[in-house]
């Protein structure tokens, strides 16, 4: 028995390892994301911070969330994770931790951050984010490894309605020797994405990112995102390498928001997830 759960426990390591791009099956960052195609870069004023940690500077509030997903329905690649951002006169502080995997195969990660606003001049500016922590992830029989994250990234408006993201992850994996390069979580593979964000109106949104892995080639992700009602909100998605599609759902009652999303895989299936937030 101890012997087929090391094998399953190294099968499903190897299936999320060799899924691309590396860290493409981790559904972080809230259902709402993930229901616009994982599209997020130039998104400015949210609780996550996964897709770019510039987005706390403009938070006019305090926020809190938590998120639940289930990668391609198995319950071995269930992930639980929650955030904090609070303004501050020094800026928007955040935390965000998260749990990935089962009992014999494991990623647990926490993070701290701060952003805040730059003047550019009197009528423009420049949101900066900087997050780091620390990721360990073991594996029953194998031991376990630890590596210290460092994500940054940076928005601005640049026309009427456009806002512009550039944010990068897991910077200090860029000097890994080739040798660390093979023992790290797959999830700390270093990557590059740019995004923009186009508001027509006040009840639309239109996303389109460009991610680049150190590892894989590029992925482009489209989203968009529509206010139907007052309360109602309807999302969709399209990604590429791999090409996944998605749909997903909100409402916001006063302070509270909750989410709900799936993506499907053209190989590996569906990926549901749901979050809620609440602002204070």
């Amino acid at each position: 028995m101890a012997i087929m759960r090391a094998l399953r426990g190294l099968s499903l390591a190897a299936l999320v390892a060799l899924a691309p791009p590396a860290s493409a099956q981790l559904a972080e960052g809230g259902a709402r994301f993930l229901g616009m195609g994982r599209a997020g870069a130039a998104v400015g004023g949210e609780a996550w911070g996964v897709s770019n940690p510039a987005t706390w500077a403009s938070l006019a509030e305090r926020r809190a969330a938590v998120a639940a997903s289930q990668a391609f329905g198995l319950s071995e690649l269930r992930l639980g994770s929650v955030t904090a951002a609070t303004p501050t006169g020094l800026g928007t502080v955040a935390a965000h931790a998260r749990t990935y995997g089962f009992s014999e195969r494991r990623e647990t990660r926490v993070m701290l951050g701060l952003a805040r606003a730059l003047p550019l001049s009197r009528s423009r500016r420049l949101d900066a984010g900087l997050s780091v922590g620390v990721e360990t992830a073991s594996t029953e029989g194998y031991g376990s490894e630890t590596a210290v994250l460092l994500d940054a990234g940076v928005q601005g408006d640049v026309l009427p309605g456009l806002r512009a993201g550039l944010a990068g992850r897991n910077l200090l994996g860029l000097g890994l020797s080739d040798a660390s390069d093979l023992e790290r979580s797959a999830s700390t593979v270093p990557g590059l994405t740019v995004g923009l964000a186009y508001t027509p109106s006040d009840r639309a949104l239109l996303l389109l990112d460009a991610d680049q892995d150190l590892d894989f080639g590029l992925s482009v992700r489209a989203g968009a995102e529509v206010r139907v009602a007052e309360p109602l909100v309807l999302r969709a998605g399209v990604s590429s390498r791999p090409e996944r599609f998605s749909l997903g759902a909100g409402v916001r009652a006063g302070a509270l928001r909750a989410d709900l999303a799936a993506e499907t895989h053209p190989t590996l299936g569906l990926t549901p997830a749901v979050s809620v937030e609440v602002a204070f």
